[in-house]
């Protein structure tokens, strides 16, 4: 199928709202590179106005970072007074060492290394647009739309809590310790939910992919001579019958090429999702270790107010907050990952349906062939070999975080 630049132009701009938010305030944060061809397409990054900004950028970048380095270390030498309370045990000192490292490492390479990955992400729009072509006739569910939508407020809601932590703490303190407590502890929150949006997003919107496909199989399995005996599969629409390239089927000649055509943009999104999380697995990996540090600073914290009878309801405000702002980044991570399953799952169940009702050995092998490929292609639910990236990972972190709670508890009330 042909497609002219006025297809490709609206296509381009499809893809803009459904990501735009989260990347255009990514690369005013140098969080993003500058320019994108989906978003800045006249820009030439051989122009002298455009390798000026590219140069303020890494500036820009390398100063927030040092900056984030020299406030730890001012107020864990300065004004350790103002990061965790003098009688708390050693372990929770050694808990705040790890996340600031951790924090201070993601930063650096979000933020400085945004350009080299410039790559990377067009890449990415590159192949969302081809397999944006192979479905623009098919409109957007509305649960995509809701996505989206979560996505938006996500963002909004993220922004709301990077300024909630320095006007609380300006307010409460009133000293000059609030700056260099501010830019070590907003900076690398902002870093890390903004790159777990992007995150979020792409995901959500490989998702919005496979449902097409997967309605584009549903449309052949009702269309099958068997499928009389089966109870028809949902569609939502109207129930018209399209081919993979959007044309309307009038014979059933095609069985064979539809379903190799609907293999291939299937195989292509999910590899597309695995590419994905294997480049950001260093990054996830960094914030998981993170988060995972910094929900238990904050509940053994909360224990030690309890201890020490210095619970405020601003403690009990702002515990709350940090700890499941950061927790919640464990659902950015794990819940689109979930939505890839889902889809995969519907697919299996329809291609097994199929199979079950089709008399052609080709069809079957077929079927057998595709069947094999869904079932193989589980490395988009982890990164670099070392998470796995599904709704278990939650579990596993409360789980993880229970555990090590009760022990270091132990360890606080014996007094080591």
């Amino acid at each position: 199928m042909a497609w002219n630049d006025t297809e490709i132009d609206r296509l381009r701009h499809q893809l803009r709202q459904n990501i735009s938010p989260t990347v255009r305030l990514s690369q005013c944060l140098s969080l993003a590179p500058y320019p994108l061809s989906v978003f800045q397409r006249n820009c030439s990054t051989r122009s002298v106005r455009i390798r000026i900004i590219i140069c303020f950028r890494y500036a820009f970048a390398t100063c927030v970072t040092v900056a984030v380095v020299a406030s730890q270390f001012t107020m864990f030498y300065y004004f350790p007074h103002i990061m965790y309370q003098p009688k708390v045990p050693i372990f929770i000192v050694i808990l705040y060492y790890i996340v600031s490292i951790l924090q201070t490492l993601t930063t650096g390479n979000m933020m400085i290394g945004c350009e080299q990955r410039r790559a990377e992400y067009e890449g990415y729009f590159e192949e969302v647009l081809h397999l944006m072509k192979e479905t623009a006739h098919q409109p957007d569910c509305k649960t995509t739309i809701w996505y989206r939508h979560v996505t938006k407020v996500l963002l909004a809601l993220y922004c709301i809590a990077s300024l909630t932590v320095p006007i609380v703490m300006t307010t409460i303190l009133w000293d000059i310790a609030t700056i260099p407590y501010v830019m070590a502890q907003t900076v690398p929150f902002v870093v890390s939910s903004l790159i777990l949006n992007q995150y979020f997003c792409v995901f959500v919107h490989l998702t919005s992919i496979l449902r097409k496909m997967n309605e584009r199989l549903a449309r052949f399995l009702n269309m099958l001579p068997g499928s009389a005996t089966e109870p028809p599969v949902q569609l939502r629409g109207k129930p018209l019958i399209y081919n993979v390239l959007g044309e309307s089927l009038k014979m059933e000649s095609s069985r064979l090429d539809q379903l190799e055509q609907l293999r291939l943009l299937h195989v292509r999104t999910v590899q597309t999702a695995g590419s994905l999380s294997e480049k950001f697995g260093i990054v996830i990996i960094l914030i998981v270790i993170a988060a995972f540090a910094s929900v238990n600073i904050e509940l053994l914290e909360f224990y030690q107010s309890i201890k020490l009878g210095t619970l405020t309801p601003t403690t009990i405000f702002m515990k709350f907050l940090y700890a499941a702002s950061k927790f919640s980044f464990y659902i950015l991570i794990a819940y689109p990952n979930r939505l890839i399953q889902q889809e995969n799952q519907k697919a299996l169940f329809m291609l097994y349906r199929i199979k079950r009702i089709s008399c052609s050995v080709e069809l079957n092998e077929a079927i057998e062939h595709f069947i094999s490929q869904i079932s193989n292609l589980h490395d988009v639910h982890q990164a670099c070999g070392m998470l796995n990236l599904d709704m278990k990972l939650i579990s596993n972190a409360v789980a993880a975080i229970t555990s090590i709670m009760v022990v270091l508890i132990q360890f606080s009330d014996t007094g080591l």
